[in-house]
This record gives structure tokens, C-alpha cells and sequence, in this order.
């Protein structure tokens, strides 16, 4: 369970930092 959790948890963190990190360069296209 707590394993489980662990690997759903990484997932979902996984595609926040790549949702934040698209947000990032398409509001600072200056920082390419």
C-alpha cells in the first residue's frame, strides 16, 4: 500500500514539475 502510494505519488509529481516547467518557458521565452 504504502509502496503504491509512493509510485502514484511520484507520478503525479513527475507531471506537475513538467506542467510547471512548460508553464515556465512559455512565460519566459526570453530565459531560452
Amino acid at each position: 500500500m504504502c509502496r503504491g502510494a509512493a509510485r502514484a505519488c511520484a507520478r503525479v509529481g513527475g507531471m506537475f514539475a513538467h506542467s510547471t516547467r512548460n508553464w515556465w518557458w512559455t512565460a519566459h521565452p526570453a530565459a531560452h
